[in-house]
Parts: C-alpha cells; sequence; structure tokens
C-alpha cells in the first residue's frame, strides 16, 4: 500500500519555505509550505455589478447547502496546497464540481475558471451563483416577498404535493414549492436568464433548509417530523468575468478542455449522485415525469462510470485526455467502510498509478471528520490530493471534429495523419476539404480549402458566417427541432421511455421519421435554407447528403439527432475558426490548384474519393480520375512542392494497381483505420496509406 505522508505544520514562521521530503517509490513528496495565503469563503468578485454588498451577511452562500462529499471544510487546504505547488498557472478547471465551492475559491486566484457538472440542478445553480448576466434584484425581492406570503390553504394540489408532500416535505410546504415552481416556469418567458436561474437556485438552496431528509433524497425520514413554513432567502448571486460553465460527461469534456489545472473530486462510490438528487433535478427540468419506488425516483439518467466497477477505466481515460500543466485528485479513504454502497471504487494505489504515468506526482493528506449520513464508522478519516506536474510529452492538441460528421471523415485518424505533417506549414491547401476534419486540426497561417460539391461548400460558407453569432446559430437551431417536434437529447429526452424500450436501437429513427419527412419536404421546396439541409444532415441516414436524378433531396432519417457531439462539434468549429484566414472554393480541384500560386513553405494534403471503395461520393471517381490525379501530383513534385495523399491500397478483396504501382516514387505511410459501412453499418477493414514526398 502507498505510504502517505501528512502536511507538516510550518515550524518557523520566519521561512518561507519549509518542507519535508520522503521517499515513495515512483512519487516525489516534498512538501513546501507557502504564507500569506487568504482562504476564507468571504468571496469577493471582481465586478461593479454586485448588488448592495451592505446586504452580504442576509445572502446564502454558495456553500450552505447538505451536499454529500462537499469540500466545504476541505477547500482552504486543498486551494492552498494546489497554489503552493503549482507555478504560472491562471486558469482552473474544476471537472466534478458538485457544488462548485472550490471553484468559487479558485475564482479569488485565477483569471479562468471552467466550471463542470453532469447534473441539471448544479449546473442551474453554477449560473445562477457565477455566471455574467443582466437580473434586476428588486424584481426577484419582490417575488420572494410574494411566495413568503403565500398561504397553503389557499392552494390547489400540484404534481409536488401530490408526490413529495407529507415525504420528503410537509405537505403544506410541498404545495408551495410546487406552486412557486409552476409559478416561475410560467413567468420564464418575462425572466431573463440569470433571473430564471437565481429563482430555482433560490428555491433549492430554501427547501434544503427543511427537507425531511439526512442530506439526500435516496430515502426521506419515515418518524414524525418537526417542520416549520418555507421562507426563502436571496441567495449571493455575482458576475465572475473569468467563469466557463458546462454541463457534459467529464470524460467526453476533458479532451476539449485547455486549461492549467485540473481539479478532479469524481464520486467514490456506488452511489449515483443523479439519484441522490433527483428531487432537485426534477425541480429543475420541471417534465413531471413518472416516478418510481418508494422514494419516487425518475427514470434513470446521468449515472456515472466512476460508481461502477469501470471506475478505474474510467479515471484512467480522464486523465490521459486532460490538457492541462497540473492535475490534482482529490481521494478519501472510505474504501475501508462496512457499508458496500460506501466503499470506494477505486484504491490509492491504483491513483497512484494513473497519475505516474502522467507526470511526478505528490501526494498530501489531511485529517477531518467525515459527513457520513448512515451509521457507518470512519475511524481516522483521511482526505488525500495527489498533485501532478504534466509531463510535457504528455501534453495533447485539442482535437477538432468537423460539425458536419461527413462520410470519410478522418478526424479518428487525425493524431495518426498529423504525425506525419510538417510542422511549419505556411498556406494550408486542401483540395478534397469535405467535412474539413483535416484542416481544423492544422496550424498554419492560412488556409486554401476547396470541394465540388456545392451543398458541402455552402454548409461550411454558412457554418463561418455563423460563427460570428454562435449563440443565434444555437437559437435558430432549437426554433426548428420545436417547431418539427424533433427529438432534441442535446437539451431533453423527449424520447419516450415505451418507444426506447421496444425499438431499442432504432427509437430515433421512430420517434423522428414524420418530423424528419415534413423537413425534408420544406427543404426540397426551397433549396436555398442552408440551415434546414443542415439540419437534414444532422438527422439523416448516417448524416449522409444524397439528391435524386430531379434535384430533391432523399436521403431517409437515420436513428440519430441533434446530440451533445453535435453541439460540441459546432462549438468547436466556431471557436477554431475565429480570426483564421479561411478561403473556400467550389472548383473542379485542378482549376483550384492552378488558381493558387503555390508556394514552396505552403503544404497539400489530398484526401480524393477512393476508387475501389463503395461510399457515395465514390462513384463519382473512375481510373481516367485516378491517374489524371497521380499525373497531377507528380507535377507538384517535380515543382518541389510539398504533399500528402490518403488512398487504400486494398479494400474488401480489391486492390489499386492503379495507385500500388505510382506510390514506389515516394514514401509510403501506413495508417490504422476502420470505416462504417454507409449500406449496413457494417466496420469494413481498410488498408490505407498515407503517401508523402518530403522528410519531416
Amino acid at each position: 500500500m502507498i505510504k502517505t505522508i501528512q502536511q507538516p505544520q510550518i515550524i518557523n514562521n520566519d521561512e518561507k519555505n519549509i518542507g519535508i521530503q520522503r521517499n515513495i517509490p515512483g512519487v516525489i513528496t516534498k512538501f513546501p509550505i507557502q504564507q500569506s495565503f487568504d482562504f476564507g469563503f468571504d468571496f469577493q468578485p471582481n465586478t461593479e455589478n454586485y448588488h448592495d454588498i451592505k446586504f452580504k451577511n442576509d445572502l446564502i452562500k454558495l456553500e450552505s447547502r447538505r451536499y454529500i462529499g462537499s469540500k466545504s471544510k476541505l477547500t482552504n487546504w486543498i486551494i492552498k496546497t494546489i497554489l503552493a505547488q503549482a507555478e504560472n498557472c491562471s486558469s482552473f478547471f474544476d471537472v466534478f464540481a458538485g457544488t462548485a465551492i472550490v471553484s468559487k475559491v479558485a475564482c479569488q486566484h485565477f483569471q479562468k475558471v471552467i466550471v463542470n457538472d453532469i447534473l441539471y440542478s448544479n449546473n442551474i445553480i453554477y449560473k445562477a451563483f457565477f455566471e455574467v448576466g443582466v437580473w434586476n434584484r428588486k424584481k426577484i425581492e419582490n417575488l420572494i416577498a410574494q411566495y413568503n406570503a403565500l398561504n397553503p390553504n389557499k392552494l390547489g394540489e400540484n404534481y409536488f404535493s401530490e408526490n413529495f408532500g407529507d415525504k420528503f416535505f410537509d405537505y403544506n410546504n410541498a404545495k408551495i414549492i410546487g406552486h412557486i415552481r409552476e409559478d416561475i416556469e410560467n413567468k420564464k418567458p418575462n425572466l431573463t436568464e440569470k433571473e430564471y436561474c437565481i429563482l430555482l437556485a433560490i428555491l433549492i438552496y430554501n427547501i434544503d433548509k427543511i427537507a425531511n431528509t439526512v442530506g439526500h433524497f435516496d430515502a426521506y425520514i419515515k418518524k414524525p417530523f418537526q417542520c416549520q413554513k418555507l421562507q426563502l432567502r436571496l441567495i449571493e448571486a455575482v458576475d465572475f468575468y473569468g467563469i466557463e460553465i458546462h454541463k457534459e460527461n467529464a470524460n467526453s469534456l476533458a479532451g476539449k478542455i485547455t486549461a492549467d489545472i485540473a481539479y478532479i473530486d469524481p464520486p467514490y462510490n456506488s452511489r449515483q449522485y443523479s439519484r441522490f438528487y433527483h428531487i432537485y433535478e426534477n425541480l429543475v427540468k420541471w417534465k413531471k415525469p413518472q416516478l418510481f419506488g418508494v422514494a419516487l425516483k425518475p427514470p434513470t439518467e446521468n449515472m456515472s462510470a466512476y460508481c461502477t466497477v469501470n471506475a478505474k477505466n474510467a479515471l484512467n481515460e480522464l486523465i490521459e485526455n486532460l490538457n492541462v500543466k497540473y492535475i490534482a485528485v482529490s481521494y478519501n479513504n472510505t474504501y475501508n467502510s462496512k457499508s458496500n454502497s460506501s466503499k470506494n471504487k477505486i484504491k490509492l494505489e491504483e491513483i497512484e498509478e494513473i497519475l505516474k504515468k502522467k507526470g511526478e506526482t505528490t501526494v498530501f493528506e489531511h485529517s477531518h471528520n467525515f459527513f457520513n449520513t448512515g451509521k457507518t464508522e470512519f475511524n481516522n478519516h483521511k482526505e488525500f490530493l495527489f498533485i501532478t506536474r504534466v509531463n510535457t510529452i504528455h501534453k495533447k492538441y485539442k482535437i477538432y471534429r468537423s460539425p458536419l460528421f461527413y462520410v470519410g471523415d478522418k478526424f479518428k485518424l487525425i493524431p495518426q495523419i498529423q504525425a506525419f505533417f510538417p510542422k511549419n506549414i505556411h498556406r494550408f491547401i486542401e483540395p478534397f476539404a469535405g467535412g474539413g476534419s483535416v484542416f481544423l486540426n492544422v496550424r498554419a497561417k492560412e488556409y486554401f480549402l476547396n470541394d465540388i460539391d456545392k451543398y458541402i461548400y455552402r454548409l461550411h460558407q454558412f457554418l463561418l458566417e455563423s460563427a460570428k453569432n454562435p449563440k443565434d446559430f444555437i437559437y435558430q437551431i432549437d426554433e426548428i427541432i420545436d417547431k418539427y417536434c424533433l427529438s432534441k437529447s442535446y437539451r431533453d429526452d423527449i424520447v419516450p421511455i415505451e418507444l426506447k424500450q421496444q425499438f431499442k436501437k432504432t427509437y430515433y429513427a421512430k420517434f423522428n421519421k414524420i418530423a424528419y419527412g415534413k423537413l425534408r419536404n420544406d427543404f426540397n421546396e426551397n433549396q436555398e435554407n442552408i440551415l434546414i439541409l443542415y439540419m437534414l444532415l444532422i438527422y439523416g441516414f448516417n448524416r449522409m447528403i444524397r439528391f435524386n436524378a430531379n434535384g430533391k433531396y432523399n436521403l431517409p432519417v437515420g436513428n440519430v439527432d441533434f446530440n451533445k457531439n453535435v453541439v460540441n462539434a459546432l462549438n468547436n468549429y466556431f471557436e477554431w475558426t475565429q480570426n483564421k484566414y479561411i478561403h473556400w472554393f467550389n472548383l473542379d480541384y485542378i482549376k483550384f490548384l492552378n488558381a493558387i500560386n503555390i508556394s514552396k513553405e505552403d503544404f497539400i494534403y489530398l484526401d480524393p474519393p477512393y476508387l475501389i471503395a463503395s461510399s457515395e461520393y465514390n462513384k463519382l471517381w473512375n481510373e481516367k480520375k485516378e491517374k489524371e490525379m497521380l499525373e497531377f501530383v507528380d507535377q507538384l513534385n517535380n515543382g518541389g512542392f510539398r504533399f500528402a495523399v490518403s488512398n487504400v491500397t486494398h479494400y474488401k478483396g480489391k486492390e489499386n494497381n492503379i495507385f500500388i504501382k505510382w506510390v514506389k516514387k515516394y514514401t509510403v505511410n501506413s495508417i490504422k483505420s476502420n470505416y462504417i459501412s454507409y449500406h449496413d453499418n457494417s466496420t469494413k477493414n481498410f488498408q490505407e496509406v498515407l503517401v508523402t514526398n518530403y522528410e519531416r
């Protein structure tokens, strides 16, 4: 078992850096102590929009909430230790933010704080407490006064009181809570986003004080309890201009974020937070689902792999994908608990093993009393903090995926392809740009891009224009989704559970079929609406673009929808294209290349249709065009211009003998790839290569 060392005490206050060092195999254990830290919760925001500071003591603070695993008593020690170890850091990524107490204190010390949690309720709370937004304090206070004056005897039954009255809450309070929540929803059109989030956060924080529980909603206390009437108080809402808020699976988000420090405090045991706090999730979403069991829980969602036997693999994947200078991991030793549900899914030694692969790791420990709602005794309870200084060789660039999800997309091959591209590129030139995942992952001063498909060209032009106002683009998407009643898993799960159970692999196609047909008909009546074309691409079969002989879009509905991956790809596209010099063309590739005055500092990447493959657009390619292209590439080589060509030499028993003979002139780099057949969704093995004419 790994040895750990308690945080040493400062003995001589005159010394600025005091520490001890012991040997732990593979782990550096030096503990310098920095002085002059102020880690109190007296949060002072850097904003002129803070409202009536004289009332600060009357406001509900972020940390005044019951929450399993809360770091409220440990935050000072955690931040102090991180700051003592980390150098030249200005950004902080709270991967599993939970209560966001650690993020709150981090806001005092970092220019940018990225906060993430998968729960809807926590996301609303972060926006209410931190996000920059317009809100009228007097307006909120007037609503609070109205809600506090409610007489439960004059209120009717509602969803909340019918389900939770005299269980998790006193019956009269439950009537008031349900009434307030419904009223907030009715008032939403007349509220700013910040006001809406503040009201919901106010409701959550105030009902937390009167809930008939031991701190979570896995069960309620069945003994008679003394209740008090719900009286709302305002929360301490501020505007922090350095905040960035996400609600995403941590492992999915990890590779998309670049920060100096990542702080990781994952779930430790089998208790799922989405189930512990299902009432808050239900209250925020307000979809009024059918509830099940004694605890009255809705259908499962947002289940964490960290609460399962796959926890170690999940953590390993997360750590590997992080693009940061330092990683700090919180951990406590509850895995020796007598309760099976309280036992940790990852052991101390396993965390050490994972982190050592990423860089030099220091481990700290701190004794404290564990918040326990059960009967398990935790003797000698300790909190551990691993801090890893990431080796530079492990740092990875963020990989962007095209939001077109185009057939033949090179997204999964980017790391392999990048390894063979030149290090210094003045202009990146791509005659067969397609979906664009390659150019999105190339560093160059300027980009010249082309595709002969006019719709691909128009889609890219449309997205580049939309990058100027991403929020308006997403708003238009929302309007179309709602107008046609399409599924929208990126925002809400509206597919009935009965449909999912009946059609386990095709329920999106079943749900969207009629709506998709209407969307397709509307586009065929007006093919100038590129936004509708983009929606057809996202919801269509295998996300392809196909028109019949009469020029009508004829692709059937697919078993896909507008999900989080689409939103992330769009946001990444919009982010990446900002301040880039990008020129798009819609020409035959030879005309395109002849139109550019290519220089020796430029780099040309060609990914033509594959002669022996069976994708839809490959049907436009033949042996004559293959030979023509290879002859043209030879001319590029004779001119001294750098190029790389992607192609396949073998596919399903076929050989591209024309290409195989041609490549003998150049360097052939093998690429491991598996593509999905658009005919039957089966995986087809390729022998893919990248041919180059330069030394990297």
